[in-house]
């Protein structure tokens, strides 16, 4: 039997890093990992080892709400190389089609740009990080073997023209979550006449969270545990961000929720702060603020007999936690 790995850091919440070009998000998160050893570490939606800016990171339980953490909308940054196509739909891939560039005007270029707006279905490319039957598709890919996965609803909001040179165009974009930018970006290519791929890639945001709160890869390394505590946003906060209100239950409802006891509607809307949760995820909060559940009140075709929401997750009651170390990471390489 392996041994258990040793779990050093134990606060939960969200962190925002700015992802640098090269690493991918799972190296970014294992780095964290061994610097910090934190019972769990996640992200919240991937970035391409090309690509930089917001990725959001799940610290111990804050990690089970990931889904709704990485739910937002996403502002994008990028430019063009219009001239050449790649396999991948962007610079780490090899160019598999060229073609002449024809004179664009910014007129032009802008109205291509505004026709991407509105929902669509897109499949994910062959080379990206989507699974199937457990391996991503880039796998499959580079060993020559074509997947197809069904195509999903993505909505672009806003498109906008930001530069145009002779073999570029520089952009920025509002999206729905598991947008893949870089099909866009080919698909705009072809409607002006050409092939393209996408060759950088900046994530603005990531709703609610933003590149103004983001911390740099190598600041964020050389925190102490103590420090990296206080920047992370608390789980609850974090999910308030995202939309999610709350109801405040006293101790008795509170312990009875974390025992599985189905709660009348009543009694959770009783609770409710500022607005009613009337639809959706929302928080369950103790008297003295702790996260106790989040729950998600069913649609009317989701109705069951007894009940009318489902535990999303029911956090237990915390115990009291070692004190992180205080030590930097610098210190801690010189001893």
């Amino acid at each position: 039997m392996g041994r258990r790995r040793q779990v050093k850091f134990f606060s939960d919440g969200v962190l925002v890093i700015d992802k640098p070009a090269g690493p991918t998000s799972h190296d970014l998160v294992d780095r964290l990992r061994r610097r910090f050893k934190p019972a769990k570490l996640g992200h919240c939606g991937t970035l391409d080892p090309f690509a930089t800016g917001v990725l959001v990171l799940a610290f111990n339980r804050a990690t089970r709400m990931a889904s709704l953490l990485g739910a937002g909308d996403k502002l994008y940054q990028g430019r063009i190389a219009l001239g050449a196509a790649t396999d991948s739909g962007d610079p780490t891939g090899q160019v598999v089609q060229e073609a002449p560039v024809p004179e664009l005007d910014r007129k032009q270029v802008a109205a291509a740009l505004a026709g991407l707006k509105g929902g669509r279905m897109q499949a994910p490319p062959a080379f990206s990080a989507a699974k199937h039957q457990g391996k991503p598709l880039y796998a499959y890919a580079r060993e020559g073997v074509e997947v197809k996965k069904d195509p999903r609803p993505i909505t672009v909001h806003q498109a906008r023209l930001l530069d145009l040179g002779p073999d570029y165009i520089d952009f920025d974009l509002l999206c729905s979550r598991g947008t893949y930018v870089r099909s866009l970006a080919a698909e705009l290519a072809r409607e002006l006449g050409t092939v393209g791929h996408l060759a950088t890639l900046r994530r603005l945001a990531s709703a609610p969270f933003a590149q103004g709160e983001a911390l740099g890869l190598d600041e964020a390394l050389e925190l102490t545990s103590g420090e990296l505590a206080r920047r992370l946003l608390g789980l609850s906060p974090a999910l308030e961000r995202c939309g999610l209100p709350a109801v405040v239950l006293d101790d008795d409802r509170a312990w009875e929720l974390r025992q599985g006891r189905i709660l009348p509607r009543q009694v959770l809307l009783a609770g409710a702060r500022e607005t009613e949760p009337a639809k959706g995820p929302f928080r369950v909060l103790s008297g003295q603020g702790e996260l106790v559940a989040v729950l998600r009140w069913l649609e009317p075709g989701e109705m069951r007999a007894g009940r009318d929401y489902e535990n999303i997750r029911v956090f237990p009651e915390q115990s009291p936690r070692p004190l992180s170390e205080t030590t930097s990471a610098s210190a801690q390489a010189a001893e």
